[in-house]
């Protein structure tokens, strides 16, 4: 009788964790390295990712602190931040071990999950004349635009320089 109870006990408590890891999807996460990261300096995620910088020689992130830019925290063997927004979030990283050590600019592009409601701008928002293709070459362009790092209205600003978005 008593295996009987904990069996039951178990599966219960199994049951448990499966609802409950279907209510809190796992965060995606992406570990980089000093050679993922080279030699672009750049590095492309979804909204939502934890990024962990695992490398030892990364002896330093610091990201530049725009709107909606991550803060880099020390963990074991690394670095680690969360991308909550979309947009383009340049840092500094101090390596060793490459060609030249020393303190390294890089950036992260950050894009909206496919199929979620949050967007920066809408198709249905362009100027008139505007085709959907041009519309989308504009926003690649001005995503990867470092100046346009983490602020919404700069993105917009952008978005209009290209003539894809009218003035208000």
């Amino acid at each position: 009788m008593r295996p009987l109870a904990l069996a039951g006990s178990l599966i219960a408590a199994l049951l448990l964790l499966a609802v409950r890891a279907q209510a809190e999807p796992m965060q995606p996460m992406t570990t980089v390295t000093v050679d993922d990261l080279f030699p672009t300096r750049t590095l492309e995620v979804e909204v939502g990712t934890e990024v962990v910088f695992s490398d030892p020689r990364f002896l330093r992130v610091e990201f530049v602190p725009d709107a909606g830019a991550p803060v880099a925290s020390r963990i074991d063997g690394g670095y680690r931040a969360v991308f909550a927004e979309p947009g383009v979030f340049r840092f500094l990283s101090t390596v060793s071990g490459v060609e030249r050590a020393g303190v390294v600019p890089c950036q992260i592009i950050v894009r909206p999950r496919p199929g979620t409601a949050f967007a920066l701008f809408d198709y249905s928002q362009a100027r008139p004349g505007v085709t959907e293709a041009e519309f989308q070459r504009a926003q690649e362009e001005c995503l990867q635009e470092p100046r346009t790092a983490g602020s919404r209205r700069l993105y917009e600003m952008c978005l209009q320089a290209h003539g894809v978005l009218p003035f208000q």
